[in-house]
């Protein structure tokens, strides 16, 4: 299996943050539910304290000071300039710190959409079902959303996942499908097949 994961260090992330805006220059602004940031931010303060987080957060030098509702829409690029002063501020790997809040998110969504998790009984079965089922469910919450598009098929005994999506959170789906592997005491080994340099599309694979 072909090991492809970039590494993005914060010098890195600014670069992305500059260059994926670049890409998507004169096309309609792409936005991500409030709810994903009212999350990161309580990821901060659950990984350094309530003054990390708001030293973050005064650092990113936001519109709106960091005070997300969990309904509103928020351009993506405003959560990977937090990031990125997350990750200058702690010293902790830009990608590290977006697969922790992905888990962390997947964490999350165990206790605010516990029914639709609770349908599965499994990470398998959940990761199949994200496109057609449950991606549809947070459309009936969130008419407005734009989620991924997350696909899987097996290879052999390796269950493989593949991401696309029009913003470069690769890092933040790989921790997603580890927190759900975690959640279903999955053992197996999450690997990264390939990733775009761009991080907006990579494929993983649940091997072991």
């Amino acid at each position: 299996m072909t090991l492809e994961m970039p590494r993005i260090g914060a010098s890195g992330a600014a670069r992305l943050l500059h260059g994926v805006s670049h890409v998507h220059a004169g096309t309609q602004e792409l936005v991500v539910k409030g709810i994903v940031f009212s999350e990161l931010v309580g990821f901060l303060d659950r990984a350094g304290g309530p003054a990390f987080a708001e030293k973050v957060l005064a650092d990113a030098d936001l519109p709106h000071g960091g005070a997300y509702s969990r309904i509103g829409q928020y351009p993506w690029q405003e959560a990977v300039r937090v990031v990125e002063v997350a990750s200058r501020e702690s010293g902790a790997d830009f990608a590290d710190l977006c697969q922790q809040f992905g888990a962390y998110l997947f964490d999350r969504f165990t206790v605010l959409y516990a029914d639709i998790v609770g349908r599965y009984g499994d990470a398998e079965a959940l990761l199949a079902h994200v496109g057609d089922h449950i991606h549809e469910e947070v459309k009936v919450l969130y008419p407005d959303a734009q989620p991924p598009k997350v696909t899987t098929y097996c290879e052999g005994n390796v269950l493989h996942v593949r991401y696309a999506s029009h913003r470069p959170f690769a890092h933040i789906a790989h921790g997603l499908v580890s927190g759900a592997m975690r959640h279903f005491d999955d053992e197996r080994k999450l690997e990264w097949v390939h990733a775009t340099e761009d991080g907006s599309q990579a494929e993983f694979a649940l091997a072991g």
